[in-house]
């Protein structure tokens, strides 16, 4: 798995660091991030499984799965268990003595077993001396080859050697076997060994192994070696061909099997899947055996095995299923070779295949495929509660695919794409979170001061429409510009006192800014006491119905704001302050609006010649129509979009300061609202 963590660290410098060099230019890019952000969270899961973290969740998922699987299994009926109980050894003595094994061996191969195998040490004569017991056993050992004896393997002195030596009397033999199994974290038997050498080259096979070899040859099957490390099949004694049941072995676990990690998998090891778990086997303890209380047809033609299930000798493993089991949850260790022996009786007879998984680079494929899908899913889908939908209805879809495969015996990753899965969800999330957040604070400063709320709003639910790279994208559009100024007012402010020049200009600018917005205007900007105003953006009206609404927004606005003003100067007389007068001008027509500034200020603002136009209409021969408190001018583009309604007088068409073209001019006295 270090290549894992390899590849990650390649991964990240050669792509992810040069990718990272655009950041800038590409963040905004919400697939472009997704995908970035989903090939990180890709890498952190590879180095996350490669360091180990993630196999203890994935051994877990495996074994509810093996759980689920087992119990859907019969139990093999051609394997019985003979126990020695606690009152057994209460009744017969323990360690149990050399004549009553005999007595047993013989009461059970009357009815002519298959293989009979030992789970019980007998390194030395029960009681410690070589008397007729002993005699009588040792010649039955040796006189039936289907009597197989168990030893256990050890470390000493750095090397393999007998931990516990077999019987003696079978020294020498095919009858020799080992019981030794391998413990993962916490003791659980999840795997076994099918040969193991003691150091000296002498290979033994496993003890279940050797009790199916027995089983076998009585139809005329031997195992062979295949090539290549592919396992071992059936071959017919007679013809020397694979047999016609075309039995295999499994061949040895590869490193990192599965949801392995690091883990010991040397040797030729292969996976326990407790076939008909948690059922029992077919048994009788042995007080029923001696007295010949046992029905002879579990013993006839089985693989009969003898073992102890007492407390006061115990021998009891964990298995991969026994957390999920109510009450005990340990079985005995003669059972566990049970359920191996009729596993490996099931692959013999073709009834059965193994479980299998991907190598290592098939898996990260499938890690990558769900680290990428779940950053899509957050760019398909918008909405928090789809998404939460999605993700869990990935998680099942998961789940629901990894254990379909397991039942197909395929043994595929589930934490570590879980984790790829809901790891790219919620960081591509707080990417569009964070993304979003940042581009409504810079869309917010640029129109807080300009829109209302409600257009800001629709402004934000099309933020694409409007937002690049942080500057608001420009718009060619035909809108009105409204812009209003006081007369004389620098002469008025120089006699004034700064602050009540400021609380009376206050009180002027409140009252025109709220009319404008109420006219669904929005204030471009103040220049001293001059306001501009914009009608028909920065939503562009769409069509000539729309930009005459604007253009009668605009005027309306002009009229409600002289009525508004000659209120404003019937307080301020009574107050003694200054009696302004304001002027307008109005124009419709096209314009650009956008983001002006730079990149650490900025400002929305409208160019172009309809917003010279309406200045210039503002500030035209300031003496006309000198009897109104706000005297209003608008150009012939606008009065194009008013109707009867409207009471205008034409001033004439003139040449504006500083434009070529001639443009008419209209006074606008009142609406009939």
């Amino acid at each position: 798995m270090k290549s894992s963590i390899m590849f990650a660290f390649r991964w990240l410098t050669q792509v992810a660091l040069p990718i990272g060099v655009c950041y800038k230019y590409l963040w905004r890019n919400q697939l472009f991030m997704a995908l970035l952000l989903a090939h990180l969270v890709f890498a952190s899961v590879l180095t996350l499984r490669g360091l180990g973290y993630l196999q203890t969740l994935e051994l877990t998922a495996y074994d509810l799965m093996l759980a689920q699987h087992a119990q859907q299994q019969p139990i093999n009926q051609h394997i019985s268990l003979i126990w020695l109980t606690d009152s057994d050894q209460r009744e017969w003595g323990w360690p149990l003595s050399d004549e009553h094994l005999a007595q047993a061996l013989e009461n059970l191969l009357r009815y002519k077993p298959r293989a009979i195998g030992l789970d019980l040490y007998r390194d030395m004569p029960v009681p410690y001396n070589r008397g007729a017991g002993y005699e009588r056993l040792e010649k039955l050992l040796r006189e039936h080859p289907s009597i197989v004896g168990i030893m256990k393997f050890g470390a000493k002195d750095g090397a393999l050697g007998a931990d516990v030596a077999p019987p003696p009397a079978l020294k020498g033999t095919d009858q020799i076997t080992f019981n030794d199994v391998t413990y993962d974290p916490g003791y659980l038997v999840r795997r076994g060994l099918l040969f193991m050498d003691d150091g000296l080259g002498n290979w033994y096979e496993y003890f279940g192994l050797k009790l199916v070899n027995r089983y076998a040859a009585q139809d005329g099957i031997y195992l062979q070696n295949l090539p290549e490390g592919m396992g071992f099949a059936g071959f017919d004694t007679k013809t020397q061909q694979p047999s016609a049941l075309h039995a295999l072995l499994p061949p040895p676990l590869p490193a990192d099997f599965g949801g392995y990690v690091e883990s010991d998998l040397g040797g030729y090891q292969f996976l326990i899947n407790y076939p008909g778990a948690p059922q029992e086997f077919p048994s009788a303890t042995l007080t029923q055996v001696l007295q010949g209380e046992f029905d002879p047809k579990w013993v006839h033609d089985k693989i009969v095995i003898i073992g102890t299930r007492a407390e006061a000798t115990p021998d009891f493993l964990s298995t991969p299923y026994g957390r999920w089991l109510k009450g005990e949850q340990r079985i005995a260790g003669a059972a566990v070779h049970a359920y191996a022996t009729s596993q490996l009786l099931s692959w013999m007879q073709g009834q059965a295949t193994w479980l299998k998984s991907w190598d290592e680079t098939e898996e990260q494929i499938w890690i990558w495929f769900w680290c990428v899908l779940g950053a899509l899913a957050c760019v398909w889908t918008n909405s928090f509660g789809r998404l939460f939908a999605l993700s869990l209805g990935g998680l099942l879809l998961l789940g629901g695919g990894v254990y379909l495969a397991f039942e197909l015996r395929w043994w595929l990753l589930l934490v570590a794409p879980a984790l790829g899965w809901l790891a790219a969800i919620t960081v591509v999330t707080a990417y569009d979170a964070y993304r979003s957040r940042h581009e409504r604070t810079a869309l917010m400063n640029i129109f807080s001061k300009h829109v209302s709320k409600e257009v800001a709003n629709v402004i934000w639910e099309s933020r694409d429409q409007y937002l690049n790279d942080g500057r608001l994208v420009s718009q060619r559009l035909t809108a009105t510009v409204l812009f209003t100024d006081l007369q004389n007012f620098t002469t008025v402010s120089e006699a004034m006192e700064p602050q009540v020049l400021m609380d009376w200009l206050n009180q002027y600018m409140s009252t025109m800014v709220k009319i404008i917005e109420d006219h669904h205007g929005q204030v471009n900007k103040f220049i001293g006491d001059a306001v501009m105003a914009v009608f028909g953006v920065p939503i562009p009206s769409a069509n000539g119905a729309d930009i005459a609404r604007d253009a009668r927004n605009a005027v309306n606005c002009a009229l409600v704001m002289r009525t508004e003003l000659e209120q404003l100067r019937q307080t301020w007389a009574q107050q003694g302050l200054p009696l302004i007068r304001m002027r307008v001008g109005i124009f419709t027509g096209p314009l650009i609006a956008g983001s002006l500034g730079s990149e650490d200020r900025q400002e929305y603002t409208v160019l172009g010649d309809t917003v010279n136009i309406a200045a210039r209409l503002e500030s035209f021969d300031k003496t006309l129509d000198a009897e109104n408190a706000c005297r209003i001018l608008i150009g012939d583009s606008t009065l194009h979009h008013l109707d009867e309604h409207y009471q205008t007088e034409s001033v004439g068409t003139v040449q504006l300061k500083g434009k070529t073209e001639l443009v008419g001019i209209h006074l606008v006295h009142s609406c009939q609202f």
